[in-house]
């Protein structure tokens, strides 16, 4: 594997607190980039929908990337994206609709 990217919101604090930071980090690398039940592609697919429908753009584009780097296909990658709106299009139609009140 290949080294990570920092995470750029930590330089802040890294100063005061490197082994925080380091921590931090290392509960990355555990969750995300070290295989266990399931497979580093498959937890970088699901960080990437997590980014996606918290409008991370940003974050999502770079685990999009990442999950290539690990062997996610566009086709899966477009597959998480269905599976997101399926949950979060139809989440916010049941939410929302009820809040009309319409009769």
């Amino acid at each position: 594997m290949s080294e990570l990217p920092p995470l750029s919101y930590l330089e802040p604090i890294a100063g005061r607190t490197p082994e925080f930071v380091e921590l931090v980090e290392e509960v990355r690398r555990r969750a995300l980039y070290t295989p266990g039940a399931l497979d580093v592609k498959t937890k970088l697919l699901i960080a990437f929908a997590l980014d996606v429908a918290r409008h991370r753009q940003g974050g999502a584009r770079q685990l999009a990337e990442r999950a290539r780097a690990f062997g996610a296909t566009e086709d899966e990658l477009v597959e998480v994206l269905q599976i997101l709106y399926s949950v979060s299009g139809m989440q916010s139609l049941s939410l929302g609709a009820p809040a009309l009140d319409l009769e």
